[in-house]
Order: structure tokens, then C-alpha cells, then sequence
């Protein structure tokens, strides 16, 4: 029973790191500050950011401008999902950059590249 367990717990902790996960950076460094950067013909990076910009930018962002910058940027990025859905990707609309939507966008370039690739042999 022990042996039986004990593979089990082994199988899972040997699995777990295997899974991609997009919420956090890949080597972060403690003390350091880091922003989403997502742009629609690039894949998903992460973004060394000065700490001390975070303050200014959670103040600015209560202006009316950066709201409605904010808008336009979440619904431009829904209608992004509902073009990935369309394809056949399996995500969800919720005008949030989240990690469906990130895997679905890197295949979407994978896709792209190998069919421009494929035009360019023809």
C-alpha cells in the first residue's frame, strides 16, 4: 500500500511542474517588478518594470482618459477571443488577458508562421 501511495505522489509531483502557467514570470527575481506585455502579432512576455512607476500608474489610471483607453483595449481584446473561438480555439470571452486566451494566441501565431512558410515555398 505504502509503494502504491508513494508512486502515485511521485507521478504527481513529476507532472506538476510540466504545466505552463502565464500569471506569474518564469525566473522572477524577489524585488523586482514585472508587467504583462501582450501584443497581437508577438507572442506573450513578461517585462522588467521599475517599481516605483507602479504608484504613478494606479493614479493615473483613475483618470477618465486611461478609463476609457482601458474600454477600447478590453474590447479589442474580446473581439481578439471571439476570432480565436471562431477559429476553433477553445477560450472563453471575458475581454480578460488570461492563460486560455494566451496558449490559444501562441498557437494562433504557430499557424500563422507555418502558413506563410507554406506560401512562400509555393
Amino acid at each position: 500500500m505504502k509503494g502504491t501511495l508513494y508512486i502515485i505522489f511521485t507521478l504527481f509531483c513529476a507532472l506538476y511542474p510540466n504545466a505552463q502557467n502565464y500569471d506569474f514570470p518564469l525566473n522572477a527575481e524577489s524585488g523586482k517588478c514585472y508587467e504583462r506585455c501582450f501584443e497581437y502579432d508577438k507572442k506573450f512576455t513578461w517585462k522588467e518594470i521599475n517599481c516605483d512607476t507602479l504608484a504613478m500608474r494606479a493614479q493615473k489610471s483613475k483618470t477618465k482618459e486611461a478609463i476609457i483607453k482601458a474600454r477600447q483595449a478590453k474590447i479589442k481584446l474580446t473581439k481578439y477571443q471571439e476570432k480565436l473561438k471562431d477559429l476553433g480555439y477553445k477560450i472563453e470571452i471575458t475581454g480578460k488577458l488570461n492563460n486560455q486566451t494566451i496558449k490559444a494566441h501562441h498557437k494562433y501565431l504557430k499557424r500563422q508562421k507555418k502558413k506563410k512558410r507554406k506560401q512562400q515555398r509555393l
